[in-house]
């Protein structure tokens, strides 16, 4: 519960950011007055190398880093959900083979392989960075899809749907589908520190949002050069997705335990 209202407000902050930004976060407020401001009452979390307000930044950075995350996983756990469900209730041949091809993606790791594509890519937009994103995160949700479709298919009410008629599409996508719903939120909700930490991770490398749009990886990526004169670039948005990810988290561990206490 603590995580979940943690989680709440950062959502309600990043939601309400441009009414909450003191500052237009792309401004340039005095590019030779301004810039590299320790934190100070007039700008809280400092200013950048362009005179721009960190604090303005972190909160719109946040509507951006929030949204990517989201938006990849919807992408991943659709496309991962179907694929699974369809391995699990076909079985035999095609069932080894669709497994075989997620074994073969398994085995590339998601971090290089988003530096390769994003490298050859170039400058690449936030829609396309989320259809990357998403794209290369769904082969564990299709393995616990899997198991959970094989399992259920056995069950009688399932004989009994096929019995009255259910066509396979309607079996598995109108009786066994929504019963496996549980695990998968909880997969989803875990998966969302996980997108959070590496959309920031691909933008502080300056492989994922692109400036002058902020990010929380983007504006510590501002102050890359300059760590220990620059700070509060990595410090302030740091402590952001060091709060946001273990929020998430907490919830994600919350829900496992629910689904854990209502299956036994």
């Amino acid at each position: 519960m603590a995580g979940l209202v943690v989680l709440a407000a950062v959502v309600v902050t990043a939601a309400a950011a441009p009414l909450l930004a003191p500052y237009d976060p792309n401004a340039q407020l005095d590019i030779v007055a301004l810039k590299d401001q320790a934190p100070s009452l007039a700008h809280p979390f400092g200013t950048d190398p362009l005179s721009r307000d960190v604090l303005s930044r972190v909160l719109v950075g946040g509507r951006v880093s929030l949204a990517a995350a989201v938006l990849a996983v919807a992408i991943a756990t659709t496309v991962g959900a179907a694929y699974g469900a369809i391995s699990g209730y076909a079985g035999g041949k095609v069932d080894s083979i669709m497994m075989r091809v997620v074994d073969a993606c398994l085995a590339v790791p998601r971090v290089l392989l988003l530096i390769a594509v994003l490298a050859l890519w170039g400058r690449v937009a936030l829609g396309p960075l989320i259809l990357v994103l998403g794209l290369t995160g769904w082969f564990g949700v299709s393995r616990i899809v899997r198991a959970e479709v094989m399992a259920l298919k056995t069950r009688d009410w399932v004989a009994a749907a096929r019995a009255l008629g259910a066509g396979p599409g309607r079996t598995l996508f109108r009786h066994i589908i929504p019963n496996v719903i549980s695990p998968v939120i909880v997969s989803a909700t875990l998966a969302v520190a996980n997108i959070i930490t590496l959309e920031a991770g691909l933008s502080f490398l300056g492989l994922g949002v692109q400036p002058p749009q902020a990010s929380w990886g983007s504006i510590m990526q501002d102050g890359a050069g300059e760590v220990r004169a620059l700070w509060w670039l990595s410090v302030f948005p740091g402590l952001a997705i060091l709060v946001t990810v273990m929020a998430v988290n907490a919830v994600g561990d919350g829900l496992r335990a629910v689904v854990v206490a209502k299956d036994s």
